[in-house]
């Protein structure tokens, strides 16, 4: 749970500065799936017990909406690098 907070927490700053660096496409592919396994840990809770239905649903939501937000820079990078397997 707290890897969780802190990836969301670290994205959320990262997207927030004032001087935003442009990222190469490389490391928002890897965003992308850090979000993805986040997923994956949020059910590996839920079915252990540790979190409730209803935490996984809404941590769920949020890394679906982070994913999107991350997906969607990546298709307007300036270098027209987007892979089209995400």
């Amino acid at each position: 749970m707290k890897k969780l907070l802190i990836s969301v927490g670290a994205f959320i700053l990262m997207s927030s500065a004032t001087n935003k660096p442009n990222y190469p496409s490389d490391q928002l592919c890897f965003a992308m799936l850090n979000v993805s396994e986040l997923k994956d840990w949020i059910w590996d809770d839920l079915q252990s017990g540790k979190i409730s239905q209803e935490q996984a649903e809404n941590y769920s939501e949020l890394l679906d909406e982070t994913f999107v937000f991350i997906e969607d820079y990546y298709k307007h990078l300036p270098d027209r690098t987007l892979v089209d397997n995400f």
